[in-house]
């Protein structure tokens, strides 16, 4: 995949992901279909850049590395546990389907909970990988970097 296409595709994840994580503003149907899409997306951009840190073991183990790949593995779960909580608590996506879940009481902190800490284990993920970003987009403004092989000698460091 071109550089381009990754920077495209990790900036509509990041505008997804905010869409989805204000349904004060977006409203709650539209929270849940946007929420949808997000974990679709979310789930491309861990496959494009290998699940779990697969794609480092040519690279060595680090503390960093292993650290790297622990996160990813916890955003994975509360990704999993804010999405399938959700389903639980919805009044739109379900429905729709003609299905209905029982256990609001449990499932709705939950779901409130494990957002947070999605949100949480997300914003530690940008702000690891902030120096890929800039350095990229320095590249990008130069016109030097065209392809994914220039990207992989700045990505996670």
């Amino acid at each position: 995949m071109s550089m381009k296409k990754r920077v495209v595709l990790d900036v509509v994840l990041l505008v997804i992901f905010a869409l989805s994580a204000l349904p004060a503003i977006t409203g709650v149907p539209a929270h849940e279909w946007i929420s949808l899409v997000a974990v679709v997306v979310m789930v491309a951009h861990c496959a494009r850049r290998g699940m779990l840190g697969a794609g480092e073991k040519s690279r060595g183990v680090s503390g960093i590395r292993i650290a790297r790949i622990a996160l990813n593995a916890l955003i994975g779960l509360s990704l999993a546990a804010c999405a399938v909580s959700g389903i639980m608590v919805s009044g739109t996506v379900l429905p729709s389907f003609g299905l209905f879940a029982t256990g609001y009481y449990f499932w709705d902190p939950f779901h409130a909970f494990s957002a947070k800490i999605l949100l949480a284990f997300l914003l530690i993920h940008v702000v690891l990988n902030a120096r890929v970003v800039f350095v990229l987009a320095r590249k990008m403004k130069a016109g030097r970097a065209t392809n994914a092989a220039a990207v992989s000698k700045v990505d996670h460091g």
